[in-house]
């Protein structure tokens, strides 16, 4: 049984244009870079990007938008509803210090809201899609409970031309107890040289 439920998840992450590598992509140490976005401070997917860069070790970047959302989390769910199922772009702020050239190899985080990826990170994954060609994609998101959703097979259509790797989804009610988890999702994706 498991065997079954193990191949229709590589078959759905490969028909979604994930790539599923037998090993982990060798990349040498500064050619990681691990980019995300987080609504709150001290927030779920922040906490998830900065474990991933530390086992990655990777550079690590976040997306902010040019205008936050709500810090009152039923604000921002006013906000940022219309623009998740319209698949809108929420212009962001120049990321300091970003060159994406100088990467083999990106992670990208992302809450899961509706069913899909913030709007600050789609707007970040279209503004780049032609400099991440040919590189090492994965994106990863943390949930309150609706798992992967579209995410990735989104931002899979978002980045056609790139090396894709299997994506992964992390609940936000346990991600800050899932160190294990989040450092399996590297060493299965990359091995840092």
């Amino acid at each position: 049984m498991k065997k079954m439920i193990a191949g229709v998840v590589v078959a759905a992450s490969c028909a979604a244009g994930f790539a599923q590598a037998a090993e982990p992509v060798e990349v040498e140490k500064g050619k990681v870079a691990v980019i995300y976005f987080s609504w709150s401070p001290d927030g779920n997917t922040r906490f998830a990007a900065e474990t991933i860069a530390k086992k990655a070790a990777a550079d690590i970047f976040e997306i902010k938008a040019q205008t936050p959302y709500s810090a009152n989390y039923r604000a921002c769910c006013d906000e940022a509803n219309p623009e998740c199922y319209g698949k809108k772009l929420r212009p962001i702020m120049p990321i300091k210090g970003l060159d994406v050239g100088k990467y083999d190899v990106v992670f990208v985080g992302t809450p899961n809201w509706w069913g899909t990826m913030a709007p600050p990170v789609r707007t970040w994954v279209t503004e780049n899609a032609s400099a991440l060609k040919g590189k090492h994609v994965a994106i990863f998101q943390t949930h309150g409970g609706g798992g992967m959703q579209r995410v990735g097979k989104e931002f899979a259509e978002l980045l056609p031309g790139s090396r894709l790797l299997s994506p992964k989804a992390f609940p936000g009610s346990s991600v800050r107890s899932a160190g294990k988890a989040l450092e399996a999702f590297v060493a299965e994706r990359v091995s840092v040289k």
